[in-house]
């Protein structure tokens, strides 16, 4: 009966405790298996995000400001504003170049124009910045109507002071 005690605490527990904890390790493999299983599926829903994403990203970078710096935007940008106020016959009094401000690895180059025109000049102006096919923000924009005189036939003109901007991707020429 001895032997038989001795036998079983020698060889049979311990294999009983083996197998028990080999069930356990063998439990945590099918679960870390079934949880990479699961990554790789998922991968090819992350890559084609990823693709969506950067042909995203590239769409918008071409409605970007051309130019390989903040001066040759900033004049591509006079340019846009000279053409559309000529083509809606809106007149531009003037034009500043403002200092450009960084956003992360993006450049935003300011231009301040005034300019003087009708509520329709204007308001077509602003509708064509806002469809514009390069990516342009107006930030500021200040007003000033002229006093309204009772009997009076023409309509003054407003004078506008707007700040218009676009992007350009720094270190990088278009």
């Amino acid at each position: 009966m001895l032997v038989l005690l001795l036998v079983y605490l020698v060889v049979v527990s311990p294999l009983w405790a083996l197998e028990d904890s080999w069930g356990q390790e063998l439990s945590r493999q099918r679960l870390l298996l079934a949880k990479y299983q699961s990554l790789i599926q998922s991968k090819a829903r992350v890559l084609a995000a990823n693709q969506a994403m950067k042909a995203a990203l590239n769409r918008t970078e071409s409605q970007f400001l051309s130019g390989s710096g903040a001066a040759v935007a900033s004049a591509e940008l006079q340019e846009i504003m000279k053409n559309l106020t000529r083509e809606h016959e809106v007149q531009l009094t003037s034009t500043k170049v403002l200092t450009p401000r960084e956003a992360g690895s993006y450049l935003e180059v300011p231009v301040q124009v005034q300019l003087s025109g009708n509520v329709g000049q204007l308001l077509t102006l602003l509708y064509h910045l806002e469809h514009h096919k390069k990516l342009l923000f107006i930030p500021d924009m200040e007003i000033n109507a002229p006093r309204w005189v009772a009997g009076a036939k023409a309509e003054s003109p407003l004078q506008v002071n707007l700040v218009v901007s676009g992007v350009i991707k720094k270190g990088v020429s278009s």
